[in-house]
C-alpha cells in the first residue's frame, strides 16, 4: 500500500500554476489550429490523414474537459458564474453556438460544391443554395442534439455531485 504525505501548497502558488495550464492549454490550440492552416496551404485541400492528431488533440482535450468537470461539479458553477455574468444564459450560447456551426458547416459545403461542381454561374448558386439548404436539414439537428444532450448530461452529472458533496 501505498502512503503518501499531505503536502500544503499556497494558494496563491497554486492560482498560478493554474494560471500557466490554462495558458498552456490555449497555446495548445493555437499550434493545432495553425498547424491546421499551414498544411491546407502547403497541401490546397485538408484531408483526415493530414489533420487527424490535430483534430484528436482538440476533440480529445475538449471531451476530457467537460467529463472532468461534471465529474468533480465545477460545470454546474461554471454554468451559474456564466450566467450571472453575462446576459445570454451558458444554453442559449450552446444553442446558438450550434446552430451557427451548422450555418458554417452550410455555408462551406455549399461554396465547395459550387467551386468544384458547376459549370456556369446558374449552375454555381443553384449548387450552394442546395447544398447549404441540405446540410441545414440534416447537420443542425444533429448539432443541436449532440450540444444539448451533452450540455444537459454535464450539468445533470455535477449538479449530483454538488448535491452528494453537500449531503456530506
Amino acid at each position: 500500500m501505498l502512503f503518501r504525505k499531505k503536502r500544503y501548497q499556497d494558494e496563491r502558488v497554486t492560482a498560478e500554476q493554474n494560471r500557466i495550464y490554462r495558458e498552456i492549454y490555449i497555446l495548445i490550440y493555437v499550434i493545432c489550429f495553425l498547424s491546421i492552416v499551414y498544411k491546407f496551404i502547403m497541401n490546397g485541400e485538408i484531408s483526415l490523414n493530414l489533420v487527424g492528431t490535430e483534430m484528436l488533440i482538440v476533440l480529445v482535450s475538449g471531451i476530457y474537459y467537460a467529463i472532468r468537470s461534471a465529474k468533480l461539479g465545477l460545470f454546474s458553477a461554471e454554468v451559474e458564474i456564466h450566467d450571472q455574468k453575462n446576459k445570454w444564459s451558458y444554453q442559449s450560447k450552446t444553442i446558438f453556438s450550434g446552430i451557427g456551426i451548422g450555418v458554417l458547416l452550410g455555408i462551406i459545403f455549399g461554396v465547395n460544391s459550387a467551386y468544384q461542381y458547376a459549370d456556369s454561374q446558374m449552375q454555381a448558386y443553384y449548387y450552394f443554395f442546395l447544398v447549404f439548404i441540405v446540410t441545414l436539414i440534416i447537420y443542425m439537428p444533429i448539432l443541436l442534439l449532440l450540444m444539448l444532450g451533452s450540455y444537459s448530461a454535464a450539468k445533470k452529472k455535477s449538479d449530483k455531485v454538488i448535491e452528494k458533496q453537500l449531503e456530506e
